[in-house]
C-alpha cells in the first residue's frame, strides 16, 4: 500500500512538471541553410566596413550610402538606402554583456540572434515580434544566423529621416547576425521604409536583395 502511494505520488509529479520535463527540453539544432556564395544582383564597389576594419560588404549598384552625421545610434556604422528609399540596409554592432562569449560558443549564432533580437525589443520598448524560427544560413565557410520581425512603430515621413529598425511599421524586416575574426558581433538588418511613397519590392525581391548582400560579407 505504501509503494502503491508512493507510485501515485511520483506520478502525480510528474504530470505537474511535465512543461519542465519535456517541454523544456533541449530542441534539435537543423542543419545550416546553404546558399549559393555568387550573389543574385550586379554588385558595385561601394564597400561598407565596420569600424574595427574586421567586416567588410558590398552595396548593390544603385544604391547608396546615408549620412549619418551623429543621428543614429552609436551601434550603427552605416545605413544605405536603394535609389526608390523603398529598403534600407542598416549595418550595426551587437554589444556584448557578461557571459556573451561563453554562450556564444556553446550555441554559435542561435545565442546571437537571441541577443540581437533583445536588442530590438530595448530599442522599441517591447513592441516587436519574430516571425518563424531562427535559422542558420551559410556561404563558403562563414555562417550567419538569420530571422525575421516585424512590428508597429512611427513610420519616418520626410526625406531627410534616417530609415532603420525604428520605421518599419507592420512590414517584416530581415536580419542576419554573425561573429567576426576577431570576435566581435554584427548584425545586418534589410528594413523596408515608406518615406517616398512608392511601392515596395515583393517578398521574392526583398530575399533576393538580402541573399545577394550577405554573400559579399568578409570577416
Amino acid at each position: 500500500m505504501h509503494h502503491i502511494r508512493r507510485y501515485i505520488l511520483v506520478v502525480s509529479v510528474i504530470l505537474s512538471l511535465n512543461g519542465c520535463l519535456f517541454v523544456k527540453q533541449k530542441e534539435q539544432i537543423p542543419p545550416p541553410v546553404v546558399l549559393n556564395p555568387q550573389p543574385e544582383l550586379v554588385m558595385s564597389d561601394n564597400l561598407v566596413r565596420s569600424k574595427a576594419g574586421d567586416v567588410i560588404a558590398l552595396l548593390p549598384v544603385g544604391w547608396f550610402f546615408v549620412e549619418l552625421e551623429g543621428k543614429a545610434p552609436s551601434d550603427i556604422f552605416a545605413i544605405a538606402v536603394n535609389p526608390d528609399y523603398t529598403l534600407s540596409a542598416v549595418f550595426s554592432t551587437v554589444r556584448k554583456v557578461e557571459s556573451s562569449d561563453t554562450v556564444v560558443g556553446r550555441e554559435g549564432v542561435y545565442a546571437l540572434a537571441r541577443m540581437s533580437f533583445a536588442r530590438h525589443e530595448r530599442k522599441t520598448a517591447g513592441n516587436v515580434r519574430q516571425v518563424g524560427k531562427t535559422t542558420s544560413l551559410k556561404i563558403g565557410s562563414r555562417v550567419f544566423g538569420n530571422f525575421e520581425i516585424t512590428g508597429i512603430f512611427r513610420q519616418d515621413s520626410t526625406a531627410g529621416a534616417i530609415p532603420g529598425p525604428s520605421s518599419y511599421g507592420t512590414l517584416k524586416t530581415k536580419i542576419a547576425v554573425f561573429e567576426s575574426s576577431l570576435g566581435n558581433y554584427y548584425e545586418f538588418a534589410l528594413v523596408p521604409t515608406t518615406i517616398s511613397g512608392k511601392q515596395l519590392p515583393t517578398e521574392e525581391e526583398t530575399s533576393k536583395i538580402f541573399r545577394s548582400i550577405l554573400t559579399t560579407f568578409q570577416f
